[in-house]
């Protein structure tokens, strides 16, 4: 399963790649809340259209303890990360999805998780 970031979704909706995808449902969060405080009515309409063709992941306990235990690692060798981007990065692993984002700076410490950037 192929996961996409939210800086990854332009890139998708412009034709540039076909695979199976998902989101995590923090990445729909982070898109409505942008089209929301824009007032984008008619981007959201589009959005939430392409959320019916994809698989949407959300948290559970499982992802819980993961996103605790990466946080654990990260603090302990001097990383910290949003707390937004721990359980994105836990959502996937728990999932043995790959991560497709232009921000890998931001997951690159994760040891667990798969990181592709198709903009590079």
């Amino acid at each position: 399963m192929i996961f996409l970031d939210s800086d990854i979704l332009s890139y998708y909706f412009s034709g540039n790649e076909k695979d199976q995808i998902a989101l995590t449902i923090i990445n729909v969060y982070e898109v409505l809340k942008g089209f929301r405080w824009r007032k984008n009515s008619k981007k959201e309409i589009l959005f939430t259209n392409f959320l019916e063709t994809v698989s949407v992941f959300t948290i559970d306990n499982d992802v819980i303890k993961l996103a605790a235990d990466i946080y654990a690692e990260l603090r302990g060798n001097g990383k910290t990360i949003g707390d937004a981007d721990i359980l994105i990065a836990a959502i996937i692993i728990k999932n043995n999805g790959k991560f497709v984002t232009n921000n890998t700076e931001h997951f690159v410490n994760i040891r667990e998780l798969t990181l592709v950037n198709w903009l590079k």
